[in-house]
């Protein structure tokens, strides 16, 4: 038998977007970005133009690295990785003037 991660052809293991990657994986698009910014989600490049792409084998390999055998496993792989679903962005913003300036 084969590892998952190794038994992609080259055509199968394929380049994709942030939005097919998030698709795959089932997840928002903007969980992925703030993964990325984070550096908690799966390896990418950034040296194909601007706009990051993913392989389908890094993808395969980041949820196999999520693998648990019971409900206590999963909650302790939860723990590892911090969440971002309901967490605010924290970027700071421009200051804005509070009034009109003449």
């Amino acid at each position: 038998m084969t590892d998952a991660t190794h038994a992609f052809s080259p055509l199968d293991d394929r380049w994709l977007t942030p939005k097919e990657a998030a698709a795959y994986l089932s997840v928002q698009i903007e969980t992925l970005a703030k993964w990325r910014q984070r550096g908690h989600g799966p390896l990418y490049s950034a040296a194909i133009g601007k706009v990051p792409r993913y392989r389908v084998s890094d993808l395969v390999e980041f949820m196999s690295t999520k693998m648990a055998a019971n409900t206590r496993e999963a909650k302790a792989v939860r723990r590892e990785t911090p969440s971002v679903i309901g967490v605010r962005y924290t970027a700071r913003r421009q200051q804005r003037p509070m009034g009109r300036h003449a």
